[in-house]
């Protein structure tokens, strides 16, 4: 097929770029920087990199870009993708989570072409569920708490609407938390995994942590990308799927499973800047519509995940030292 990966040089846009190209797919990625991040593996030399922003591009300039591309489907993950730094930048989170959804679903339908379009949402828009509503299943009232899940939920209505309205082909899924190889240190996951690496190798004396009661649904970022492709084939226009194991994984358990996977003994400290504002205490998916209309199960286990966010972070580090 011929796809086009919006936030192609993101964590998820690459992984998903090597998972489409492994699959035989063509893909173009857009970017609004233009250029790979270092790591960015395979995906930088299989994928046709444009560079194009979203949130500020001209409707007749993305309209030309679709038109030469003449994509079957669209997976769009361009977005502002950390909660924190949308508290922070709440206006710049809106422009382009919202704005540069609204401006690729418009270039979309003024180009006349209905390709398949995965838009990618959050489970975070969930916000704090109330316990009835656990495992969080599609229905469950959106209560956003922060501007990045806000804007994600609206980008959601948005498809909607689009669908609803234009016939666009969206399929709209709301992953969980998930984590991988190649993730940025921002996220709680990669962060401990990078702080039990510089132990490991000198560099800190400690792992330094905020709450660790804190339980999420966690999914490796391999499976997370193999759900997307079977939604684009398998799931249904206008409908939204949960993505998430279904499982719960304590902070304080992923911990000592790094910590058991560690080369060195692992001090930890809790650092009351550490810990968030507004954290939800418990938030697992229910994904069994997802599974149900595309057969998918998550393969990687979480032991998995963090030995090889542990031996990324590892690379990492020593190819630091050697620079």
């Amino acid at each position: 097929m011929r796809v086009l990966v919006t936030g192609v040089t993101g964590f998820v846009g690459a992984h998903l770029a090597e998972h489409l190209a492994a699959e035989g797919d063509l893909v173009v990625g857009l970017s609004a920087s233009g250029r790979w991040r270092e790591g960015a593996g395979q995906a930088a030399r299989q994928v046709r990199l444009e560079r194009c922003d979203l949130a500020d591009a001209e409707e007749e300039e993305l309209v030309a870009l679709i038109g030469r591309k003449q994509p079957e489907v669209v997976y769009h993950l361009a977005a502002q993708a950390n909660p924190q730094a949308s508290v922070a930048d709440p206006r710049g989170t809106w422009a382009l989570n919202l704005g540069g959804t609204l401006n690729l679903l418009e270039a979309l339908k003024a180009t006349g072409l209905k390709p398949r379009v995965v838009l990618v949402g959050s489970g975070v828009s969930y916000g704090n569920p109330n316990p009835e509503h656990l495992p969080v299943r599609e229905d469950c009232p959106l209560r956003p708490n922060n501007p990045y899940a806000a804007s994600k939920a609206a980008a959601d209505l948005l498809g909607v609407q689009h669908f609803l309205a234009d016939g666009t082909h969206v399929v709209i899924v709301r992953p969980f938390n998930h984590a991988g190889p190649r993730q940025t240190s921002n996220y709680v996951l990669s962060g401990l995994a990078r702080q039990v690496a510089e132990v490991e190798c000198g560099r800190a004396a400690r792992v330094e942590v905020g709450n660790l009661d804190v339980v999420r649904d966690f999914t490796d970022v391999r499976d997370v990308v193999r759900a997307y492709r079977l939604l684009a084939e398998k799931g249904t226009p206008g409908e939204i799927y949960n993505l998430g194991t279904g499982h719960g994984t304590r902070i304080s358990d992923a911990l000592e499973t790094l910590r058991a996977l560690a080369r060195a003994p692992i001090e930890v400290h809790v650092d009351p800047a550490r810990v968030r504002p507004v954290d939800q205490p418990l938030l697992v998916a229910d994904a069994s519509k997802l599974r149900v209309a595309t057969g998918w199960e998550p393969r990687v286990t979480m032991k998995q995940t963090l030995a090889d966010m542990l031996d990324h972070w590892r690379t990492e580090l020593a190819g630091e030292k050697n620079n």
